[in-house]
């Protein structure tokens, strides 16, 4: 406290204790300042006791062995001989596999006082055959660590002492730092001798790791300080109470629905609104202020904004319109074409580092992201992001090894642009189009950049084309078909000319010095480093003929080789054949002439000087490699939909009755997720009106619709390439890459080139196909139109008639249902484009970073714009309002201030493992349920097995007293014989990337499966790490435990689920076997059937789809159980481990980050035995069964004043119930003492 008041380390001040401690709670830089301390005596307490712990193991007295047990125990107290244990004991029986293998240390005689030496924790007796706390078995997602305290302390002094030279060396000497490594085993290696001045990766929170909805707390930024004079600190707004009417008009949608109209029954409620305040505001003279620009100010009707703003600009662009011989004024004529719109790449990315609030999350320094997990030999590397890839790093290394400029010092950053481009429609009915180019710097995470609600994404120009009076430039006879695609090329470098101006190349080649928002001056060096765009715009921007004769516009292979895609030479020639732009040499002749031909169409060259290459040529940038693939257009929308169309051809030829029964599976697979896997439409054979996720969703589910539909063998070829396809794709998509699963993706796409060659040879040539019959239709329309259009240009003409009565002819083959023969031609660019995914990740980190599809999504913001357009000269009116949405959210942010609050919804909570509702009002007695169901196999011992399940649960807990009458299930008993019924139940679980992610549970629909570990034995029989079962129910009960030692009886919560489980039919679950593990339900009668499961065994949920080829177990449509549903049982089921990337992750086992559960050690012979594609470079064990975790307990505390998202209304009979070992609401802070309380040497820094 200082003499005025108290004084936070922000330097703000107060007058008031109460006041100073709320702003403590949300201030960033205490949060970081106790994070960092934190931080340090973690590190601290790690050493000492890990020294400690090497320092006993060497001593004669101090060894470790594990203990030995030669059964495994069942709740009835007998040995467990059955070759194949129950589910539920597999699941219980499972140790914690995220931890390292610990022993026991035995009492021996040699020791003597050993004892006095140790520490408390080594001296207390040990508990066994306990299983660890839920937190540790369910790990929170964690940012990638930061720097300690200590090691920031050790670095400043070099830092502070700057040279003093005019010149930086050209090779300054680098040493580099780690930082340690975090719970899941990540490292961030840095390649600098100076610490970072600013760490973006300590204000990450668990909200921003999140993907469950409406589970991110409000900002706990501290609020900025307010200033004296209200007309400046909303300008041009006058107040307030009128900027909350702006901001929510222009900023909260154009379609206004009931959610906005709350929001503005909030704003009109508030104590901050008066209505006075509005009553004068002039919001026509405010709107046009906001909308103010650059090109306003050239005709002096602007005014200067005091902050960074990047206005839009206006400039004619004009073209040389190459005209031949045999016109009437041969030669180049200039032609001007439009006026291009657009903004300074260097003025956006001032504008950018001015926002405090994306500023703080501005990475200036790149980093590579290393794993080193404790069941791998040596670490290796992590792709994501593209600061931590090998480009920026390359372009980092680079400018920091230059000479920097005379008498400068300050810190060199790479500012990294990605560039989208694409052309799209403004309305569904009509011709307006817009070809906007967005552009994305690569400092920020991938993860907000494709969130749309982030507003990341920066519109640098709005690209123009050729208008349609161009084509009478030439008179009566017009612009040929070559001169106007020469002149759109010319037109679109040209723009690109004004884009790359003077201004970018300076601070290309010197840097441009901008103030950050910490106070720091830097010097920024933008480079251009990818740059997304469909096919065609791609041969557009290298200046590559479409569909030549090398079509790739990244290197020259020859449309002839395309089908090698796979095979080694394939990838040399990749290599070598690569674009440059240096053979190509100036030209004198015509456009189009034999001349210009026969030196450019070997290797599909166009007569069009490339702008990237004029302008940034010399200073090294490579447009060619730039262009990324594009997952989306390339694979989604290419080559799977290809293949898509050819199947359902091959189906047709060999029956046209199957592709009802195709639409017919596709309509019975089960839906997955909130919008993973989407209901089917009626017919997806016809592919009305069907997007790219929806072919996605056609291939994740392909291989139960079209198993059986061919006959053998060509049905195992088919369902081969569907598997790796699916494969394929999974592993493109994947938003964490390491070095192990890029081999895994290079082998499977050398058997995915394979695979296609044999489908061509054996599949294809066995059956002759034709159109199918929407593609008669199509190309009925497509010629259709085309008359229409021709007769109306050349109306009045003979030709005319001539035409039109072509396209008469041929609309009358369609009438006679003529079909054309199709082949399977697989030799184009976009099966080509499959090859260079491994090597693009390698370089640019993962394929979702630069992807197509934020650029997509980006386009529904200049779609919203138009509605609010004139529809007339709509560019200029875009740009307005970019403007003016732009620069409120901006006054939002410096202004507005949200303070912090506390997650309330604990249903959305990504802190808990899972949230069951407190609600007691579904109430089932349990007699009176067992006498209505009587007779029904599911219900047979029902009671006995759910107190023992209930036992078994509260002598393996750790929070609760062990009885003495530990297998006397007679010490239990259910409250009132009720139990209490949900309707859903939540299950949180980290991804394989280190993210949050939530299941949804519910019984009555058919998000009804779940997952959950396996145990080693039944690894080792049949190589199957998961056990699959459906929820029958969700239930709590109120337990009351008797018995000797008992204080009370108190009312113990304790959540289950009634499960039926799936029975593993293959002997092997690996990779080899290029197939889906298939299960089925046991019989009814069987004991293991039917039985409980705590639900913090939950892994997550689990896709499964019937094996629509075996058939129902039914067929009349009669079950034996209503309980279980089995009416409509199939034979068999498949296992879907393609349904997204964490499914697909789960199954390459050991190689998801965020799967800490299978971080640790497995046999090299249980690899081979699985048949696993990919060899590591590690010996890997299991651990054994018997083998004991010590850990103590933590007490766990619970709020009772959480309500059910779905129950809320109210509960009955309420009690007060404590806190049980099954309670999904864990306590959210632990004391820190508790955490180094144990042996076990875990790994808690950061």
């Amino acid at each position: 406290m200082s003499a005025s008041g108290y004084t936070c380390v922000c330097k703000r001040n107060f007058t008031a204790q109460n006041y100073f401690s709320q702003h403590q709670r949300s201030c960033s830089q205490t949060k970081k300042r106790l994070s960092s301390a934190i931080s340090s005596l973690k590190e601290l307490i790690t050493r000492r006791k890990r020294s400690r712990l090497s320092h006993d193991e060497a001593r004669p007295g101090g060894v470790v062995e594990p203990p030995v047990s030669s059964t495994n125990q069942l709740p009835s107290g007998q040995p467990n001989t059955s070759p194949a244990p129950t589910p539920f004991h597999r699941t219980a029986s499972t140790s914690n596999p995220s931890l390292p293998d610990v022993g026991v240390a035995h009492d021996s005689e040699e020791g003597g006082n050993e004892g006095d030496n140790m520490s408390l924790a080594q001296r207390r007796p040990r508990r066994q055959n306990r299983q660890l706390p839920m937190r540790f078995r369910d790990v929170l997602p964690q940012p990638p660590p930061t720097v300690p305290l200590e090691v920031r302390a050790g670095y400043m002094e070099p830092v502070a002492s700057g040279a003093n030279s005019d010149e930086r060396p050209a090779s300054p000497e680098r040493t580099g730092f780690r930082t340690p490594s975090n719970i899941f085993g990540l490292v961030r290696q840095y390649f600098s001798s100076k610490l970072p001045s600013h760490d973006p990766e300590e204000y990450v929170t668990i909200a921003d790791l999140s993907f469950i909805q409406a589970s991110h707390q409000a900002n706990d930024e501290p609020p900025s300080p307010v200033a004296s004079n209200s007309d400046s600190q909303y300008f041009p707004y006058p107040n307030r109470s009128s900027f909350e009417l702006g901001d929510w008009y222009w900023n909260q949608g154009v379609q206004k629905s009931q959610g906005d109209y709350m929001k503005l029954m909030g704003i009109l409620s508030s104590s901050t609104f008066k209505a006075t305040d509005i009553s004068s505001t002039n919001w026509k003279k405010i709107n046009s202020q906001l909308g103010m620009n650059d090109y306003d100010k050239e005709d002096g009707d602007g005014e200067e904004w005091e902050d960074e703003d990047a206005g839009w600009k206006s400039t004619p662009v004009s073209i040389q319109v190459p005209f031949s011989r045999t016109t009437e004024a041969p030669g180049p004529r200039r032609y001007h074409a439009a006026n291009l719109y657009h903004r300074s790449i260097i003025a956006v990315l001032r504008e950018k580092l001015a926002n405090a609030r994306d500023n703080k999350l501005f990475h200036y320094e790149p980093y590579q992201l290393r794993w080193d997990p404790p069941h791998l030999d040596a670490e290796v590397s992590i792709y994501g992001d593209l600061y931590t890839s090998a480009a920026f790093h390359e372009a980092h290394n680079d400018l920091q090894q230059s000479p920097g400029e005379p008498d400068c010092d300050l810190p060199r950053v790479v500012a990294g642009l990605m560039f989208w481009s694409d052309a799209t429609h403004l309305t569904s009915f009509g011709d307006a189009k817009l070809w906007p180019m967005y552009m994305y710097f690569g400092n920020e995470s991938k993860y907000r950049r494709c969130k749309p609600s982030c507003n990341l994404s920066n519109h640098i120009a709005y690209f123009e084309t050729l208008p349609d009076s161009f084509k009478d430039l030439a008179g009566e006879r017009g612009i040929s078909s070559e001169c106007g695609t020469h002149c759109h090329r010319e037109l679109f470098h040209q723009q690109w000319r004004i884009l790359l101006d003077d201004e970018l190349l300076e601070a290309y080649e010197h840097g441009v010095v901008i103030c950050c928002c910490d106070g720091i001056k830097r010097r920024f060096y933008p480079r251009i480093f990818t740059y997304s765009a469909d096919y065609l715009e791609k041969v557009l921007i290298a200046t590559v003929r479409n569909l030549g004769g090398c079509p790739c516009p990244r290197c020259l292979i020859p449309k002839d080789k395309i089908q090698n895609m796979g095979r080694p030479q394939d990838k040399q020639q990749r290599e070598t054949l690569a674009r440059n732009d240096e053979r190509r040499g100036v030209m004198n002749f015509a456009v189009g002439s034999a001349a210009v031909e026969r030196i450019l169409k070997p290797q599909s060259w166009v007569p069009t000087s490339n702008a990237f290459s004029d302008r940034l040529g010399h200073l090294g940038v490579n447009i060619f490699r730039a262009l990324v693939v594009d997952l989306l257009h390339e694979f989604e929308l290419g080559v799977w939909k290809m293949l898509f169309i050819h199947l359902l051809r091959i189906i047709s030829a060999h029956d046209q009755n199957l592709i009802h029964r195709l639409d017919q599976r596709y309509r019975q697979t089960p839906t997955f997720g909130a919008a993973t896997i989407r209901k089917f439409s009626a017919n997806s054979s016809e592919m009305r009106h069907v997007a790219a996720r929806n072919f996605e969703d056609l291939l994740q589910c392909s291989i139960p619709v079209f198993d059986g539909l061919l006959p053998e063998p060509h049905n195992r070829i088919v369902l081969q390439l569907l598997y790796t396809m699916a494969h394929w794709h999974g592993l493109a998509k994947l938003r964490m890459h390491s070095d192990l699963t890029l081999e895994i993706m290079d082998q499977v796409t050398s058997a995915l080139g394979h695979q296609f060659r044999q489908f061509k040879a054996t599949v294809c040539a066995g059956y002759m196909t034709h159109e199918l019959r929407q593609e008669v239709e199509r190309r009925a329309r497509t010629l259709a139109r085309q008359a229409a259009k021709q007769t109306t240009a050349h109306k009045g003409k003979q030709r005319a008639g001539v035409a039109a009565q072509g396209k008469s002819n041929d609309l009358l083959n369609f009438d006679q249902g003529v079909k054309r023969c199709k082949v399977f031609n697989f030799r184009t660019y976009k099966f080509h484009a499959l090859g260079d995914y491994v090597s693009t990740i390698r370089r640019y980190g993962t394929s979702d970073s630069y992807s197509t599809e934020p650029g997509e999504l980006e386009h529904r913001s200049p779609k919203a714009r138009y509605s609010r357009t004139d529809r007339r000269c709509f560019v200029k009116q875009l740009t307005r309002i970019e403007r003016r949405q732009a620069r409120i959210r901006r006054i939002g942010h410096n202004n507005v201030h949200r303070p912090h609050i506390e997650i309330s919804e604990i249903a959305r909570s990504p802190l808990l493992h899972h949230h069951i509702g407190l609600t007691q009002k579904h109430v089932v007695h349990i007699g009176s349920y067992l006498i209505r169901h009587q007779g029904d196999p599911a219900i047979t011992n029902f009671v006995l097995k759910l107190k023992h399940h209930l036992l078994r649960r509260i002598n393996t807990s750790e929070d609760s007293l062990r009885l003495s009458n530990e297998y006397d299930i007679n010490t239990i008993i259910i409250k009132d014989d009720r139990m209490y019924e949900h309707h859903v139940a939540r299950f949180n679980y980290t991804t394989y990337d280190v993210r949050r992610a939530q299941d949804v549970i519910n019984p009555r629909t058919s998000h009804h499966n779940v997952m959950v570990l396996s145990s080693d034995n039944d690894i080792g029989r049949q190589g199957h790490r998961y056990i699959y079962g459906r929820v029958l129910g969700i239930y709590h009960v109120n337990v009351i435990i008797t018995g000797h030692g008992m204080i009370d009886y108190t009312p113990i919560r304790m959540e289950f689920l009634w499960i039926r489980w799936y029975n593993a039919l293959d002997q092997r679950s690996d990779w080899s076997t290029s197939t889906l593990d298939r299960v089925n339900f046991p019989p009814l009668a069987d004991e293991h059937s039917f039985d409980f499961l705590d639900p913090a065994d939950v892994l997550h949920s689990c896709h499964i789809i019937p094996r629509f080829n075996s058939g129902k177990k039914h067929e009349d449509g009669l079950g034996v159980s209503a309980c279980a549903g089995d009416k409509n049982d199939w034979r068999e089921y498949y296992v879907n481990r393609f349904v997204d990337r964490d499914m697909l992750m789960c199954f390459h086992f050991g190689l998801g980050v965020g799967h800490v559960y299978s971080h640790y050690r497995t046999t090299q012979t249980g690899l081979q035995r699985e048949g696993t594609p990919f060899h590591l470079p590690l010996d890997v064990e299991y651990p054994a069964d018997d083998v004991e975790v010590d850990e103590d307990a933590d007490d766990v505390e619970v709020d009772e004043d959480e309500n059910d998202e779905d129950e809320d209304e109210g509960t009955e009979d309420e009690l007060n119930i404590e806190n049980s070992p099954s309670s999904s609401k864990e306590s959210l802070l632990d004391p820190l003492d508790e955490m180094y309380d144990s042996e076990v040497d875990l790994d808690y820094e950061n």
